[in-house]
């Protein structure tokens, strides 16, 4: 097995023997609440113990997207409510509020699935989208949209190309901002087909 991965799976494996999904759950929410935790490195250890039989995948897929939709919604939820406090005492900077602002007013949807899979970015967009008061039923859709995608990718994936995983990680890691400048692009073009053709069948 790859150095790579065999490293993650040796680190994560007894931390998921010990603690199971409630660790897999926790570790997600607070993930898509801000707080920096190994949550999408457990979610491929879990999928790969999964695919030998130590875990059940089903639950793993369901635990992975409960954990990550409940998280990004406290994280909207707490942006909403507090937002105005945190930059009056100067924890969010007025420039960083600006450009949250400008990129969801340009991207919406887009920029919240994309900010999923970005380090750093997907710690606070979910907070950013409340602070932007971005409306709920938006959010709502991206919320299950970026999770669906996300669980997918790192839930499903890995069980179906275990054998190349190490080197697409690896890749991923390297290369993440112009991957999912890729992937948003194609994303937003679909939506906006999608809107479109539901804005032609609405008309006639």
């Amino acid at each position: 097995m790859p150095e790579v991965l065999q490293h993650l799976i040796t680190e994560m494996t007894p931390w998921l023997q010990q603690y199971g999904y409630l660790l897999l759950f926790i570790a997600i929410a607070l993930e898509g609440f801000g707080i920096p935790t190994p949550g999408q490195s457990l979610l491929i250890v879990a999928s790969l113990l999964a695919a030998t039989g130590q875990m059940s995948l089903p639950l793993v897929l369901i635990v992975a997207a409960c954990g990550a939709l409940s998280g990004n919604s406290l994280g909207y939820l707490f942006g909403w409510r507090f937002g105005d406090v945190l930059l009056k005492k100067g924890w969010i900077k007025p420039q960083l509020e600006d450009k949250i602002h400008g990129i969801i007013d340009q991207y919406g949807i887009a920029a919240l699935v994309l900010s999923r899979f970005i380090e750093g970015l997907k710690q606070f967009m979910f907070i950013g989208c409340g602070l932007a008061k971005m409306p709920l039923k938006q959010f709502v859709i991206g919320n299950v949209l970026a999770t669906s995608i996300w669980v997918t990718l790192f839930g499903l994936g890995p069980v179906l190309i275990r054998d190349e995983i190490a080197p697409m990680l690896a890749f991923y890691h390297q290369h993440q901002y112009p991957t999912w400048a890729i992937v948003s692009l194609l994303i937003a073009l679909l939506l906006i087909f999608s809107w479109r053709k539901w804005q032609i069948k609405n008309s006639q």
